[in-house]
């Protein structure tokens, strides 16, 4: 029910979804009042809490209804591949998984977006899944929400595909989301080609990637 976005999101889910920590660990990891370009910011579960705390942030995203429930800060509809501003940002977030879009080229697009809007000696922060966490049946609860994996497939090249199903206050929302999971080296290699080269990992788990301009 209610509007999706094109990869088929549902936009009360991410308007319903709260922040679990992620603002704080981009915020500890960043020079305070930073210039932020939000790449994927949904409904500003991250961009308001990283606002509030005194960074600039230009969010984007390519739904106009995820777009409209952020208020107090730019906001640029566009998709990311797409996206060329006449700007550089001391940091380009990418977060939600979506470096691994199951597509090389388009995740390839994604990259050189983020070289793009980077200044020079500035931080690309990308949130990547932990290869093998994904499997079925497995549920993962929080306060409030839980969510299920089912239906797993395993498909050639590292690509998986999987169903989430979402629910928030006996409200469920499903997704069948494909993703690929990427070797360090498969990303080292990307990120080589738009331009970029890794600098560290924001957590032991390596979930979340600092990138720097070469």
């Amino acid at each position: 029910m209610g509007p999706h976005t094109p990869d088929g999101s549902a936009v009360e889910l991410y308007e319903l979804t709260q922040a679990h920590g992620e603002d704080e660990l981009i915020n500890a990891a960043i020079d305070p009042g930073s210039s932020i370009l939000e790449l994927g910011c949904g409904t500003g579960r991250i961009t308001r809490p990283l606002v509030a705390v005194g960074h600039h942030v230009v969010a984007v995203d390519e739904s106009a209804e995820m777009i409209a429930r952020i208020t107090g800060t730019e906001t640029i509809r566009a998709t990311i591949g797409d996206l060329r501003l006449e700007r550089r940002f001391d940091v380009v977030l990418m977060m939600s998984f979506l470096i691994n879009v199951a597509d090389d080229a388009e995740r390839l697009r994604l990259l050189r977006t983020c070289a793009h809007h980077v200044r020079p000696g500035g931080a690309v922060l990308l949130q990547q899944e932990i290869p093998g966490t994904r499997h079925a049946p497995a549920t993962m609860e929080r306060e409030h929400s839980t969510m299920v994996i089912s239906e797993v497939e395993d498909l050639p090249d590292g690509v998986q595909a999987a169903t989430l199903t979402h629910t928030i206050d006996g409200r469920s929302w499903s997704q069948r989301i494909v993703t690929k999971n990427l070797s360090e080296d498969a990303l080292d290699a990307q990120l080589a080609e738009a331009g970029l080269r890794r600098a560290g990992y924001l957590t032991p788990d390596r979930m979340w990637v600092r990138a720097q301009p070469v």
